[in-house]
């Protein structure tokens, strides 16, 4: 999978690749560059764990160690783990044979454990996608995988407000072939099961830190975050550290599209567009636009070399770090590192005679 990531990601195209999976025979995606590997869900490899969040099958052997396991179902409430109904009556290595893909995409026996980890006919076809973000792997059980799709952002529409403030655990949809692959907000869920460790909250104390608090309410801060979760956390954070020019969007075009109206402004105002932005913010997997889409078109397109970009990410790791600068991204920090977001928010933002007081 990490030999995939050029092929998977290029920097600043706004393409991404979507593994299609389903649940109850509902088509639901993630990004390909989250997956690790696709295996066979093997009830051997479960150990259950007692008091744990009722989505949480219990921990499952995987390589050389454990992680954990959830019913992926069962936690957007689509059925009981008792009663799965398997994407499909065939093996899953059948049904893997079957499946379209288009040109030049990788394909899903490339993301799998080995070539034959597929079951064969009397084993349900009950998947585990082992998903690599925020800094942790993670299994997921569905009901089947159907096929990659290569696409640009743009073909993928934001999650409606509605379903937003109800807290949904989509980002957005993807119509394609006339049906709907719901994008699921994977940080969310994860979220939700294992919450953060204190990290998220650490802010607490650096917010209320007398250094600078008056110079970060002047700052505009421009936010692309497609998890109404996440951009609710660093708005409020943000706010808490005394930011209080938050402009908070739910993807990259939002953002990008009222960063040319900023620099417009300002400039039809005689004044100086660096001052009117300030510093963005951004996710990098985003409905629209994505975040080193934005990034490079920010530095390019609207002429605001001088104007901080920084990427807050799952997906970090050397070579996505290495993709942020190569679109001259000056910073980048990996979710769920909420303190650290702040500490190079500020780096960025403020005055360097405010940073050295």
């Amino acid at each position: 999978m990490k030999d995939q990531d050029g092929i998977l990601l290029e920097s600043g195209t706004n393409e991404v690749e979507v593994l299609e999976f389903e649940m109850d025979k509902q088509g639901f995606g993630v990004n390909v560059l989250k997956v690790q590997a696709i295996e066979q869900f093997d009830a051997a490899k479960v150990t259950e764990i007692q008091l744990a969040h009722r989505s949480v099958i219990g921990t499952y052997n995987y390589r050389d160690g454990v992680i954990t396991l959830v019913d992926l179902g069962k936690e957007m409430a689509l059925h009981d783990l008792d009663a799965l109904t398997p994407a499909d009556s065939a093996a899953v290595d059948a049904v893997v044979e079957a499946m379209p893909v288009e040109e030049d995409a990788p394909t899903v026996e490339a993301l799998t454990e080995t070539s034959n980890c597929i079951g064969s006919d009397e084993i349900e076809t009950r998947i585990v996608l082992v998903l690599e973000f925020n800094e942790t792997t993670t299994g997921f059980l569905v009901g089947g995988v159907n096929r990659i799709h290569r696409v640009s952002w743009n073909m993928i529409s934001p999650i409606s407000p509605y379903l937003a403030a109800s807290q949904s655990r989509f980002t957005g949809s993807l119509n394609i072939e006339n049906r709907e692959v719901l994008m699921v907000d994977m940080e969310r869920i994860l979220a939700d099961i294992i919450p953060a460790t204190g990290d998220a909250y650490c802010l607490e104390a650096a917010a209320n830190a007398a250094r600078g608090f008056q110079s970060r309410a002047d700052v505009p801060v421009y936010l692309a975050e497609d998890s109404p979760t996440i951009r609710s956390i660093v708005s409020s954070l943000l706010d808490r550290g005394g930011y209080k020019d938050v402009h908070g969007f739910d993807n990259g075009l939002s953002c990008y599209q009222a960063l040319q109206k900023a620099v417009a402004d300002a400039t039809a105002a005689g004044e100086n567009p660096d001052d009117a932005v300030g510093i963005v913010v951004s996710d990098i997997e985003m409905p629209q636009m994505d975040g080193m889409t934005m990034c490079r078109r920010v530095k390019t397109d609207l002429g605001l070399n001088n104007v901080p970009v920084v990427l807050f990410s799952s997906l970090i790791n050397d070579q996505i770090a290495r993709k942020c600068e190569s679109v001259g991204a000056d910073g980048y920090v990996s979710k769920p590192r909420f303190g650290d977001l702040l500490d190079i928010v500020d780096r960025f933002a403020l005055p360097e005679d405010v940073m050295n007081t």
